[in-house]
């Protein structure tokens, strides 16, 4: 939980989506130095209750096995290892342009949004919510697009094996 992670984001989103579906909650995973800043930010916002912090964890397949959509605030990515996980675990992902985020195509992999305009991430977890074919749709599409682009144990092994020969 750490400034480029842009979590406050999130929690202008929730907000907003909670106009609509009060029921919308969010859960946050990691820990880190914002911690803090967000939980007071929750209860600016009175979402208490509808934000859960789950602290660090190790495995991370039963969050992504509950949820509902996925969400992506970082204002910067290396890569994005978190986003391919829940991609390829079946989640509709709604993220900034960053990391691997950026050789997707917006509204056919996943809804992709500047971080920089809460409403706009609240407009398509609106839709997410509002329509299952788009939301079904969206992590298909999701999951093959990553499918293709990932590389076999075998032919990252290889590909290691010729870059240690080759240096």
């Amino acid at each position: 939980l750490s400034k480029e992670k842009n979590l406050d984001l999130a929690l202008q989103v929730l907000a907003l989506v909670r106009q609509k579906f009060p029921n919308t909650g969010l859960v946050i995973v990691g820990s880190g130095p914002e911690e803090k800043v967000l939980k007071s930010k929750v209860k600016s916002l009175n979402l208490e209750g509808s934000v859960e912090f789950a602290g660090w964890q190790n495995e991370v397949a039963s969050y992504y096995k509950t949820a509902n959509v996925f969400l992506q605030t970082s204002f910067f990515e290396g890569y994005g290892i978190s986003l391919v996980e829940a991609g390829l675990s079946g989640l509709p992902v709604v993220t900034t342009p960053v990391g691997i985020a950026q050789e997707l195509e917006h509204g056919r992999d996943a809804y992709i949004y500047p971080p920089t305009h809460p409403e706009m991430f609240a407009t398509g977890i609106i839709e997410l919510i509002d329509n299952n074919h788009k939301r079904e749709n969206l992590r298909l599409n999701l999951k093959k697009t990553l499918e293709s682009k990932l590389l076999s144990k075998e032919e990252f092994l290889s590909r290691m094996k010729e870059n240690w020969e080759h240096a």
